[in-house]
């Protein structure tokens, strides 16, 4: 039995040809896409271990800013923004010393010991995430 306007001959394998043809183009643009998201994947990641530095003395800028405005203050908010600073020079040593590899295994652990909190986190962040490009 012969197709008459392609010419196909569908009981000779014109249909498992014409198949194979149309797996071979999907898993070649699968292929491609693929190979695009790592490049962006390393790309992203380059760019974050690039910034790394500037990071971490934005972070160190900030707790000697809390440090010196909470002298003046009184001691309840003077406990309160020398214990922020102290978070913030952790982060700016922890920024400082971990490359966005090591970063990301961090978070691995964290999500593998606290998925529920996790999750919880992540639909928050991409609610806020969600809410603020429907704005801009």
């Amino acid at each position: 039995m012969t197709n008459s306007e392609t010419g196909t001959d569908w009981n000779n394998g014109g249909v498992n040809e014409t198949a194979s043809k149309a797996s071979d183009a999907i898993g070649d643009a699968a292929s491609q896409m693929k190979e695009k998201a790592a490049q962006l994947g390393r790309s992203a990641a380059q760019k974050v271990d690039e910034t790394r530095g500037s990071t971490a003395e934005a972070l160190q800028s900030t707790a000697n800013s809390l440090r010196s405005g909470a002298q003046s203050s009184g001691e309840v908010i003077s406990n309160a923004a020398n214990r922020t600073a102290e978070k913030l020079e952790s982060t700016a040593r922890y920024v400082r010393e971990h490359d966005f590899r090591n970063m990301m295994q961090d978070v691995e652990e964290v999500v593998r010991r606290n998925p529920t909190q996790s999750l919880c986190a992540a639909i928050a962040v991409g609610f806020l995430m969600g809410s603020a490009l429907r704005r801009g």
